[in-house]
């Protein structure tokens, strides 16, 4: 392994992969703050070619691009045993890439692709926006910009090096409903069965055939998004259904394929989000499984916005519950959301708060005071 990835700003996605949006937009990777081009202005080729992160890292510096990295370690500075992308990446390309890729900016060699083909998606969860959610798009009215010639392009130059890839993220969107992901994977499978495949899901529809091609694959990583359960579940991720959820659960639990739950934490869960977790302990999920983030956008969803006096009873529930030294990713979860409660500068507006719930229940006609009748105390 190369000794730059010892350096804590140091990471191996500038040189190695990209994600693709819905937009178009290529980032290195889910958590980066900024784009660093768009296939429907410029070719992938040139994108990877002029990103600037593989020089700032040379330097020395850690890019604000990557600052999502940066402070999901923050509580774990000497430990590989942290929910940041840097390390996942480490861990998964760092023995597979010769030492001397690193040394300069202007190398690359494609290893990993986070691919988001589209927006379409079966859900509209309530922190969504249209660009990943075609339910968002449909309710909302609005139009995402597509060009299939570029999406072409980008695949012409994943497809000639699919042979390399070590690490491939599906997301969407919804991925298990992205036909593209079916022509991705059966060329996959074909040229380059043991790559490692993690697939963001809700796992609300398994029926569309890409399902049963990723369960061909020996290395899979199921990353399932949830943050509650039962009817709390159907509000938030609306158009979903809770029973539907639990039955493919149940089903991928049999699999011998890896299952995390990519949870978020804001102010419809603010004392749920506990319960869910036990939920899931009781099914037999390891605590390793467990990868819990505040969630930041929308604003108006922010947990920041609560009462203090709301946010100290969070902070005590974490410190409860950190209290009982879980270990492994849901500590570090759970001392990253504190971390998140106690040192963050946040300008309140619980009005916005409840303006927005109750435009989106009126759009929806559900009624979100019988869903949360806990959170509604606390509002009023």
């Amino acid at each position: 392994m190369s000794k730059r990835l010892l350096e804590k700003n140091f990471c191996v996605i500038p040189w190695t992969g990209f994600e693709l949006e819905p937009t178009g937009a290529v980032k290195n990777c889910i958590i980066s703050k900024d784009k660093i081009g768009n296939i429907h202005n410029s070719k992938i080729e040139t994108i990877i070619k002029d990103n600037p992160l593989r020089k700032q890292m040379l330097d020395g510096k850690y890019p604000s691009n990557c600052s999502g990295c940066y402070l999901q370690e923050k509580h774990r500075p000497n430990s590989f045993d942290s929910i940041s992308s840097r390390l996942y990446y480490t861990k998964h390309l760092a023995n597979k890439i010769s030492p001397k890729l690193l040394e300069k900016k202007e190398n690359f060699e494609l290893r990993h692709v986070d691919l988001r083909w589209s927006n379409i998606c079966n859900q509209a969860c309530v922190y969504c926006y249209p660009e990943y959610s075609s339910k968002w798009a449909k309710e909302l009215g609005v139009k995402i910009p597509k060009n299939q010639n570029n999406i072409n392009k980008v695949k012409k130059y994943v497809y000639d090096r699919i042979d390399k890839l070590e690490n491939v993220y599906l997301a969407g969107g919804e991925p298990l409903l992205m036909k593209n992901n079916k022509e991705f994977l059966e060329l996959l499978y074909q040229k380059n069965p043991n790559a490692i495949i993690r697939v963001n899901t809700n796992l609300n529809k398994t029926n569309t055939g890409i399902f049963e091609l990723i369960c061909k694959f020996k290395n899979v990583h199921w990353t399932i998004s949830t943050e509650t359960i039962e009817q709390e579940y159907n509000y938030i991720r609306h158009h979903g259904n809770w029973n539907d959820f639990l039955s493919n659960f149940k089903i991928i639990k049999e699999l011998p394929h890896k299952i995390s739950f990519n949870m978020l934490y804001f102010i419809l869960n603010y004392k749920s989000l506990f319960d869910c977790v036990k939920y899931f302990q009781e099914l037999g999920v390891h605590n390793n499984s467990f990868v819990i983030g505040p969630l930041y956008n929308p604003i108006w969803l922010n947990i920041l916005n609560l009462p203090k006096e709301t946010i100290q009873s969070c902070i005590e529930m974490f410190d409860k519950e950190i209290s009982k030294n879980p270990g492994f990713l849901l500590q570090n979860s759970y001392e990253n959301v504190r971390s998140y409660l106690t040192d963050t500068k946040f300008s309140a507006n619980i009005e916005l708060t409840k303006q927005e719930i109750k435009k989106m229940d009126l759009r929806r006609n559900i009624d979100s005071k019988k869903v949360f009748p806990k959170l509604y105390e606390v509002l009023n």
